[in-house]
């Protein structure tokens, strides 16, 4: 005979109930956090570029300490206005100039890539018994051309990017009222964030809060020195031959330089397509240049500048970077390495060290 079942006691029912609640409980934080990550991802984006430029603010507040020992206020001050004017230095000379540069060098870029496309159609234009090939149904142009980007579709969205100017301006601004902010009172914000985990985790918490911060600085300042270094020889280079928009292909340089491996790709391709409308030894000159200036980053600056910040692997940067170029477009690929630094250093020491006590 089968033996009766036990009925459910309250405290099973109960840690039954406790568990189910758990699970209900988990999958709605889930669910609400993917939610507001994907419609709130400008928010946190602005927030986490903000940090950054006060992480810079910060850094070279603390840097004129030893040769200003006055209140941090006035420091801070000081470190604004300065940067403010750098800044406004810097579009009133090589910015004027790489404007006026801009249309001729998008007239360039857009006239080579249509004599590649040109190139390449007529490459395709017979086969091996000199025959027309037929045109595939699914091929609205029949040839290789396609794979090639339409020119006045690319350099269209290029002047749409132009009548952005005021929406990103408005982003810029956000993002500096909130650096200088934050970087005016820094502990209070550090404080803050640590006083949101248990007591006992408060002490571990702000040390990595600590060194988070201490690998954004040097990752910021190093990166900063490479793009503006980078920037320099792109331009000497190029000014050096004489080829048209060169002031404004080394600025190119130095900001995608700030995107590791995809950057420093996209900006020699402008360098070559504006070779190859002068002479094939320019071609020839562009890429050795271009080769030059990827030994002498990968291996003299950011050995010798970055050695301080966090060292990335190159696929966790390509991860990082398509991953928030998925979830948030080109600012998630912007800002990707310095956000991979930040949840590098956050899981070494919260997971592996303090979970799996693994010290090695």
């Amino acid at each position: 005979m089968d033996e009766p079942e036990e009925p459910i006691t309250e405290a099973e029912r109960a840690s039954l109930a406790w568990r189910t609640a758990t699970v209900v409980g988990v999958v709605l934080a889930i669910t609400i956090s993917v939610f507001i990550v994907i419609y709130a991802a400008s928010g946190f984006l602005l927030i986490f570029a903000g940090i950054l430029f006060a992480v810079f603010l910060d850094a070279l507040t603390t840097a004129l300490e030893r040769v200003l020992p006055v209140h941090r206020a006035i420091r801070l001050t000081l470190v604004c206005l300065v940067t403010a004017a750098a800044f406004a230095a810097f579009l009133g000379s090589v910015g004027t100039v790489a404007v006026g540069q801009t249309p001729d060098l998008l007239a360039t870029l857009e006239e080579e890539l249509r004599e590649l496309q040109r190139m390449v159609r007529e490459f395709g234009a017979v086969d091996e018994n000199g025959n027309e090939p037929a045109a595939d149904e699914n091929d609205s142009d029949g040839g290789w051309s396609d794979w090639l980007p339409d020119p006045a579709g690319l350099f269209g969205q290029v002047r749409v990017a132009f009548e952005m100017t005021f929406g990103v301006l408005g982003n810029m601004a956000v993002v500096v009222v909130l650096g200088v902010f934050i970087a005016a009172q820094p502990p209070l914000y550090r404080d803050g964030l640590v006083k949101l985990v248990s007591p006992r985790s408060r002490r571990r918490f702000g040390q990595v809060l600590d060194e988070i911060g201490t690998t954004l600085r040097f990752w910021l300042i190093g990166q900063f020195v490479t793009m503006t270094i980078i920037g320099l020889v792109v331009w000497g280079a190029l000014a050096a031959v004489g080829l048209p928009g060169a002031i404004l292909l080394g600025l190119t340089a130095g900001i995608l330089n700030f995107v590791p491996i995809i950057g420093p790709i996209l900006a020699g391709i402008p360098i070559v397509l504006v070779a190859m409308a002068q002479d094939w030894w320019i071609v020839f000159y562009a890429v050795g240049v271009y080769l030059f200036i990827q030994f002498l980053e990968g291996n003299i600056l950011t050995p010798l500048i970055q050695r301080r910040a966090v060292n990335l692997p190159p696929a966790l940067i390509i991860g990082a970077i398509v991953i928030m170029g998925l979830l948030f477009g080109l600012p998630g690929i912007i800002l990707a390495t310095p956000f991979a630094a930040v949840v590098m250093v956050a899981v070494k020491r919260l997971y592996i060290e303090d979970v799996l006590n693994d010290w090695g």
